[in-house]
């Protein structure tokens, strides 16, 4: 095979399998936002194609040939071919061994899954959504089993998500929460609470979606190429490449900080994705291979920079602007205090910044047990309820507000939570850096994220991929990562708040 023709093969190859990503992304978004409710059997047979098609051009024998040959010569290849032959060699190895008719019925199992879910939701009946959520979890057991089995079923989850990083590691992170966590919840849950009545009222979607189109241009989006609507479980979804993203939001009609701090979460997707330099598209080089640094730009952009009073001094004259009434009666400080209020509650989108942990930290229990079989689907509920008693302190009975309130596993997002909490501590340590390099809550309340958002490009955006994620964020903080600057962070701000 001749290097120049590899090359070229090799280009042609990632434009394909950009190009069914494009279709299949597509079919996903419009799946979860518009599509009418009897239609998830059509996607079903579509998706079944382009997958089949997709396992075909990823793992087949002429693809593994062309992928030996080049890793034979990677001397010779740019850094983002070496990056983006790294990624799909990478996935070859831990998807080639699994049998072509096993991936294609779990991707078709995940679309099924996900049409249960909303359902279950609709009925409000966690039976409508069980032997689905069954069969996901045993059809990842039985993925990994061919796909790695020398890794732990949970441990192959996590490794999709954060490579490198397993359940030993997130077995230290999730103790450091609960020793800081827990003892800072319970000295604060019997605290006097600050108002919150400026966050609450009758707040017409209409005029949160105003304020959804505000947030992003204020956070230097490119609306040319990213999109907004909403569904009942907010996500943000790439097209093929960066130069398209769609971002699905939910808007509460009792209180408009659901929203606000739902698209802050979004957008940070979306900087960190769009934020990727141009040459990158239509490469496997232009992903997040990184889930703990995507994780850590969401924290940081909702809560570092959401939950500041500069940001609400920022935004104070345009939410008086769209919501006069409660708006009008109050001050910045006070929807400062009132978005920072701890209070323990059942559903963790919307929850605050300190029991968001311990919505976190039950998940991430509840999927190892699953994973490892200590635990059943049956069960499930029983051990959710038994665990929000725990750490929380509140009864769960409604399996809307319980089990059903997350769609993750039905996509097969097993190993996604822990990952949240790996991002905060990746975080904390980065914004600690940020603030030393940059006025950072100056540039907020003037509204200049252009000068937040190039360091970010800077210093993360464009190395994650071509550089291991720990290892950046170890370089900027000086050390090793784990809970405890997080965790100072977070006594830091709330026995500020709360007087303790």
């Amino acid at each position: 095979m001749e290097f120049e023709k590899a090359r070229a093969e090799f280009k042609r190859l990632q434009e394909r399998v950009k190009a069914i990503n494009h279709a299949v992304s597509l079919i996903f978004f419009d799946g979860e936002t518009a599509a009418p409710s009897n239609t998830a059997d059509n996607r079903i047979k579509a998706l079944e194609v382009l997958n089949e098609t997709n396992y075909n051009l990823k793992y087949g024998d002429k693809t593994i040939e062309l992928i030996d040959f080049l890793s034979e010569h990677e001397d010779e290849l740019t850094l983002i071919e070496k990056q983006s032959l790294n990624i799909i060699r990478r996935d070859i190895d831990k998807r080639r061994k699994v049998p072509k008719d096993k991936y294609v019925r779990y991707e078709n199992l995940l679309t099924s899954a996900q049409d249960a879910w909303h359902r279950a939701i609709e009925d409000q009946n966690y039976g409508v959504f069980r032997p689905f959520l069954e069969e996901v979890f045993e059809s990842v057991g039985e993925l990994s089993s061919y796909g790695n089995p020398g890794m732990t079923p949970y441990d192959y989850c996590l490794d999709n998500y954060e490579p490198g990083i397993n359940t030993l590691y997130y077995d230290g992170i999730m103790e450091g929460i609960k020793a800081g966590v827990i003892p800072l919840f319970q000295k604060i849950k019997d605290k006097p609470k600050p108002n919150d009545a400026c966050l609450k009222g009758d707040f017409s979607a209409e005029k949160q979606e105003e304020l959804a189109k505000y947030l992003m241009k204020v956070l230097g989006i490119d609306l040319d190429h990213v999109v907004l609507s909403t569904a009942e479980h907010p996500f943000s979804r790439t097209m093929g490449s960066h130069f398209d993203v769609r971002i699905a939001t939910r808007y509460s009609r009792k209180e408009f900080a659901i929203s606000l701090y739902t698209m802050l979460y979004e957008c940070a997707h979306v900087l960190y994705v769009t934020g990727r330099e141009d040459d990158v598209a239509y490469t496997f080089a232009d992903e997040p291979t990184s889930m703990g640094i995507m994780e850590s730009q969401t924290y940081f952009y909702e809560n570092s920079v959401g939950k500041s009073r500069a940001f609400i001094e920022l935004i104070y004259p345009k939410l008086r602007e769209l919501f006069p009434d409660p708006i009008e009666d109050y001050t910045p400080e006070d929807i400062f205090l009132a978005v920072n209020r701890v209070e323990a509650g059942p559903i963790r989108i919307g929850s605050d910044e300190l029991t968001n942990n311990l919505h976190l930290l039950v998940r991430y229990e509840l999927e190892k047990a699953l994973m490892d079989k200590s635990l059943s689907i049956r069960d499930l509920p029983d051990a959710w309820a038994e665990k929000y008693r725990k750490y929380l302190g509140i009864e769960v009975t409604d399996p809307v507000q319980g089990v059903l309130q997350d769609i993750h596993w039905a996509h097969g997002a097993i190993g996604y939570f822990p990952v949240a909490v790996l991002g905060r501590c990746f975080a904390t340590n980065i914004g600690i850096k940020m603030e030393k390099d940059i006025d950072l809550y100056n540039c907020v309340r003037a509204g200049d994220f252009h000068q937040i958002n190039q360091w970010n490009r800077e210093n993360i955006w464009s190395k994650i991929g071509f550089y291991d994620s720990k290892a950046i964020v170890q370089e900027i903080a000086g050390g090793q990562i784990n809970a405890d600057t997080y965790v100072r962070y977070l006594n830091g701000k709330y026995s500020e708040l709360y007087k303790i």
